[in-house]
């Protein structure tokens, strides 16, 4: 019925849906190097391939935003797809699974909704959440991603794209101390040894104290920053 809001609705199904749909096209486009990256990782393509079929998911969707969406806001990406538009223009995937009738007044009415709540709580920046289960493996995830953008930032440091360093807030110095396991994780699960080389310039700094200085050379590259935060709640 028009005018009801759906709150069950969820934009990154339908946004996963679409990149399901036309995967093969999608990573055609990609860089040749984030093309090894991902068959290296995908159980399909690699029998040997470390990650988890959860973890390679969300990998594979994070580098479809960086690279296919260009880093763009969740409004900007939501208001082509409910608009076909740009990248959402291909007609096929619309009539695809039973995917939403755009054009009916009561989804219009939920998109409307959803794009101005999504547009007035936009920040200065993309802002993007993953998640898993308990257990799957979040914190090499964090580090396959990280990995992926020093790859990319070495071959292309002039693309705004990917991220010369990384900043890892950790709520308490428990949580900051599991996080080590990215210093000590072997990069060749997640990484091609060709591309090995690469990343044996890390520097890791760990900031477990508010009175803890940063000393870093202004410029440098690949840094990754832990840091700890009181929680918020």
């Amino acid at each position: 019925m028009a005018g009801v809001f759906d709150s069950e609705f969820s934009f990154y199904m339908q946004l996963y849906g679409f990149y399901r749909h036309d995967r093969k096209r999608i990573r055609r486009s990609y860089r040749t190097l984030t093309k090894k990256f991902l068959a290296y990782n995908d159980p399909e393509e690699n029998e040997s391939a470390f990650l988890r079929r959860p973890q390679f998911e969300a990998l594979s969707m994070y580098i479809f935003i960086k690279e296919f969406m260009q880093n763009a806001q969740v409004y900007e990406m939501f208001d082509d797809w409910r608009n076909r538009r740009g990248k959402f223009s291909e007609a096929s995937y619309y009539g695809d699974g039973g995917q939403l009738g755009l054009f009916d007044a009561s989804v219009s009415f939920q998109t409307d909704t959803l794009f101005n709540r999504m547009k007035q709580y936009r920040e200065d920046y993309p802002n993007y959440i993953y998640a898993l289960t308990m257990g799957l493996g979040k914190t090499i995830l964090m580090a396959a991603c990280i990995f992926y953008e020093f790859l990319l930032a070495n071959q292309y440091p002039d693309d705004k794209l990917f991220c010369h360093n990384a900043l890892i807030f950790a709520p308490d110095k428990t949580v900051l101390q599991s996080l080590r396991e990215i210093q000590n994780f072997d990069k060749v699960k997640v990484v091609p040894p060709e591309y090995l080389r690469i990343l044996e310039d890390i520097a890791f700094h760990f900031l477990d104290d508010s009175a803890t200085t940063l000393n870093i050379l202004d410029g440098s590259r690949f840094n990754i920053i832990y840091r700890t935060r009181r929680r918020l709640f």
